[in-house]
């Protein structure tokens, strides 16, 4: 099939509304233990910092959808692809909401399939539909999805919790997944003309992988964004059971600031991509982000019950500008340098890398709190592994001005570096 757009071109905004919106729902899906983490271990008999192995086994799933995420795309359709994956966040949250440790497990595992779909085919449709000199900030503006549902998780969850009890706040998420999923059906026909039904699922489940690990900067740039995947789901993840155990917070307020983190991560997100459009420098922008999020997770080492309430909301905007808000900028530089026809491909592996910090990082901080004493302490691997996600940063942006002086022609000039 081809992949040329059709010849009645899509909406923009509505594919970037839609997009958005999928991507908002299947994350806050995935954050909704997150948001509960105290009742949610009390209910079960666990302790809090459990949760983070529950984040590991949903990135696991995220891992698996990941590797099939191109071939997905091509063929069942970008639009399909985006509905299995509200259906299968809509059935773990449901498993979940069963309130027996056997489903939640499994449904964990299921929802983070349904997250690993979201990416690849989100990228196909913006990369068709919506592609141009604003690549950065359109994906970017997609992007803000990932903090529009952890605000979501913070505001409504929490509340529905106190309200009605943990297991209606489950549901009510699984039923604004399946809502959405309907609604996009209304353009299927027209998302979807480009699909091939030939195309085998299994037929190389590595591709994905290969092709980003064979390309140097692909490669750096997903090494770099595993460590910022790796902080991002630390900061979310242990944010309200830090503020609850260890900073006196009640559930509803700590779940406030879970939502103001993210917030701030949405205009975070909008203006990186701004910057990067107009400095023309995904990597250039990504090592002033890093920068800044060291400094924040050094400053989180010392939290305490004396810090003052204004400064435990600065320095968590901070961590929502930086550990949360570098995706779009990111997304971007993989679609600008995936081969032509590849994205969703070059997408799918490279979030591969990506979710394997997810993968990692709760585990990791879980672990740590009990070495450590504490969540505040644990902040120090986020310094740890943001350093090295600068180091990565510097020898992406080596191989990109190397690749672009290596692409220039008398005739074209030098190449825009992504």
């Amino acid at each position: 099939m081809s992949d040329s757009a059709p010849s009645v071109r899509p909406s923009v905004w509505w594919v970037l509304t839609a997009t958005t919106a999928t991507q908002a729902l299947a994350s806050m899906t995935v954050l909704v233990p997150a948001a509960i983490a105290p009742v949610l271990g009390a209910a079960l008999d666990l302790p809090t910092s459990l949760i983070g192995y529950q984040m590991t086994v949903t990135y696991a799933g995220g891992i698996t959808t990941s590797l099939l995420g191109g071939a997905l795309v091509r063929r069942l359709g970008a639009c399909r692809t985006s509905q299995t994956a509200l259906a299968l966040c809509a059935t773990g949250a449901l498993l979940i909401a069963s309130g027996l440790l056997p489903l939640i497990i499994i449904g964990s595992y299921i929802m983070g399939l349904g997250y690993g779909c979201t990416n690849p085919a989100a990228a196909h449709l913006l990369a068709r539909f919506a592609s141009g000199p604003r690549m950065n900030l359109i994906f970017s503006i997609k992007q803000t999805g990932v903090p529009w549902g952890g605000m979501m998780a913070g505001l409504l969850v929490p509340s529905v919790t106190v309200a009605l009890g943990w297991q209606a706040a489950v549901i009510m998420v699984a039923c604004m997944s399946l809502a959405m999923l309907a609604l996009l059906q209304r353009s299927r026909a027209a998302w979807d003309d480009d699909r091939d039904p030939s195309v085998r699922l299994l037929q190389s489940p590595l591709a994905a992988i290969k092709l980003v690990w064979t390309n140097p900067t692909l490669r750096y740039l997903s090494m770099t964004a595993m460590t910022l995947s790796f902080s991002q789901m630390c900061v979310s993840a242990f944010l309200v059971a830090m503020l609850v155990e260890e900073a006196g917070f009640a559930l509803v307020a700590a779940g406030i600031v879970l939502s103001v983190a993210q917030i701030s991560s949405v205009v975070a997100r909008l203006g990186w991509g701004w910057l990067a459009d107009f400095l023309q420098s995904g990597v250039l922008v990504l090592k002033i982000l890093v920068a800044l999020m060291i400094a924040g997770a050094g400053a989180a080492i010392f939290l305490n019950p004396s810090w003052p309430v204004a400064a435990i909301y600065a320095l968590f905007i901070l961590l929502g500008v930086t550990a949360i808000g570098w995706n779009g900028v990111y997304m971007a530089a993989v679609a600008r340098l995936a081969p032509p026809g590849q994205i969703g491909m070059a997408t799918g592996g490279s979030l591969v890398m990506t979710f394997a910090g997810v993968l990692t990082g709760p585990a990791l901080f879980s672990a740590s709190t009990k070495i450590s004493g504490g969540y505040a302490p644990s902040f120090l691997l986020i310094v740890l592994i943001g350093s090295l996600g600068m180091v990565s940063l510097i020898l992406a942006g080596r191989r990109d001005r190397m690749q672009a002086a290596a692409q220039a022609t008398p005739e074209t000039g030098p190449q825009t570096p992504a």
